[in-house]
C-alpha cells in the first residue's frame, strides 16, 4: 500500500468518525493530522506550532493562482500565522495552472530578492525539479505545500491530499450506494485535464467508488470558471437524460444549482462537491448540494509557515505532515468551524506582510 493509499484510508476512517478540524481566533492548535514516517506509515499526531519566530524572517509563498476561494482562504491563513509568528511574507500569484513557467522565474526572483525560505504550491508535479535542485545548492529551504512534487529536494511536505479529497467524494457516494444495490450513473468534472491536482483528484475518486453500485457515465474536464463548468454541465444534461448525480469542483456544483433548478432536475440530479467554497457552503445549508468534501485550508496554510520558520531555525519536528478533512453533509454543516476552511468575508488578498 502506497503512501496516499494509507492516507486515504485513513481520511476515509476522518469521514466516518469525523475527525473534524477545531480551532479558535487566537489558537487553532493543537491540530490532529497524518504523519508520515521514513517506513511509509501513517500515524495520528498532533502538530503545535512555535510559540514566535527568532527573527524577521522573509518567507515567499508561491500559490498557482489566486482566483478562487481555496487560495484565498490559504493566503488568510499564509497572512495570520505570519502575524502570529512576526515574519514576513510574500505572496506570488503565477496566474493558473498552465503558467509552470511564470511560476518558476517568481520564485527565481523572490528568493534574489532576499527571501529566507520559499512555500511552494506547485503548478506541476514533476516541473519544478530543477529549480528545487538549485534553490537546495543554495540552502533555501521549500516547503512542498497542497498540491506535492515528485522531487526529494524539499524540506518538508504539508499536504492537504487532492487524491484525498477525491476519495472522500467517491467514498460518500459508494457508502450510499453499495455493491448490490440498483446502481446509479454520475458524470464526473474533476478540472482542467492534465493538472496534477485534478489527475489526483481522479485518482482518488476512482478508488473511492470502487466495488460500489457507482457507474461513472462520462468524465469531462475544463478549466475552472464557472462559464466553462457551466457548458459541461449543459453537454451532460442534454447528453445523458438518466443521471443522478453529477460530481466534481466546487465551481461545478455552484454553477449547476441554478441549472438544474431551470430544468426542474434538483430532485433528480444530485451534486457532490471535492472542496469546500462560500458558495457550496451556503447551498449545504439549503440543501441544494447533497454532500462536500472539506479540508482545513487555513490551518493547513498556517502550518506551512510555521514549518519554514522550523526549516530556517532548525526546529523540525514533521517533514510529512497531511492534514484531514471530512465530508460535510446538509445534516452536519453546522458542525463546521467556518475559519479552519474559508477566509472571511470581505477578505481580499494580501500579497505583502510585514516590514
Amino acid at each position: 500500500m502506497s503512501i496516499l493509499t494509507a492516507i486515504t484510508r485513513q481520511g476515509s476512517l476522518a469521514l466516518l468518525l469525523g475527525f473534524g478540524a477545531t480551532a479558535q481566533a487566537a489558537d487553532w492548535f493543537p491540530l490532529k493530522f497524518n504523519s508520515v514516517g521514513a517506513d511509509g506509515k501513517a500515524t495520528l499526531a498532533e502538530y503545535t506550532p512555535l510559540p514566535k519566530a527568532s527573527k524577521d524572517w522573509s518567507i515567499c509563498v508561491s500559490f498557482p493562482h489566486m482566483k478562487d476561494p481555496f487560495f484565498l482562504a490559504a493566503n488568510y491563513g499564509v497572512v495570520e500565522e505570519a502575524k502570529r509568528l512576526g515574519v514576513r511574507v510574500q505572496t506570488l500569484d503565477a496566474g493558473g495552472y498552465t503558467q509552470l513557467s511564470t511560476q518558476v522565474s517568481q520564485i527565481e526572483n523572490c528568493v534574489a530578492g532576499g527571501a529566507n525560505a520559499v512555500v511552494m504550491v506547485a503548478i506541476a508535479r514533476d516541473g519544478m525539479n530543477n529549480l528545487l535542485a538549485e534553490l537546495k545548492k543554495k540552502n533555501i529551504p521549500v516547503v512542498d505545500a497542497v498540491n506535492g512534487v515528485s522531487s526529494k529536494d524539499t524540506g518538508a511536505r504539508v499536504l492537504t491530499s487532492p487524491r484525498d479529497e477525491g476519495y472522500r467524494a467517491g467514498a460518500y457516494l459508494a457508502q450510499k450506494h453499495p455493491k448490490g444495490s440498483k446502481p446509479v450513473k454520475v458524470a464526473w468534472l474533476p478540472g482542467p485535464a492534465g493538472a496534477g491536482f485534478v489527475e489526483a483528484f481522479n485518482a482518488g475518486f476512482q478508488d473511492g467508488i470502487k466495488d460500489s453500485a457507482v457507474v461513472v457515465a462520462e468524465t469531462k474536464h475544463g478549466d475552472v470558471g464557472k462559464e466553462v463548468q457551466a457548458r459541461l454541465v449543459e453537454d451532460l444534461l442534454q447528453t445523458h437524460k438518466d443521471l443522478d448525480y453529477l460530481a466534481g469542483t466546487a465551481v461545478m456544483a455552484e454553477a449547476a444549482v441554478p441549472l438544474l433548478r431551470a430544468r426542474k432536475l434538483q430532485d433528480k440530479v444530485r451534486l457532490v462537491s471535492v472542496y469546500m467554497t462560500p458558495g457550496v457552503y451556503q447551498h449545504l445549508k439549503t440543501k441544494s448540494i447533497d454532500a462536500a468534501g472539506s479540508a482545513p485550508v487555513v490551518l493547513t496554510a498556517r502550518i506551512t509557515i510555521d514549518t519554514a520558520v522550523r526549516l530556517l531555525e532548525k526546529k523540525v519536528e514533521y517533514t510529512d505532515i497531511y492534514t484531514l478533512g471530512q465530508v460535510y453533509t446538509p445534516e452536519n454543516i453546522g458542525t463546521l468551524d467556518r475559519s479552519t476552511v474559508l477566509a472571511p468575508d470581505g477578505f481580499k488578498p494580501v500579497f505583502k506582510f510585514g516590514k
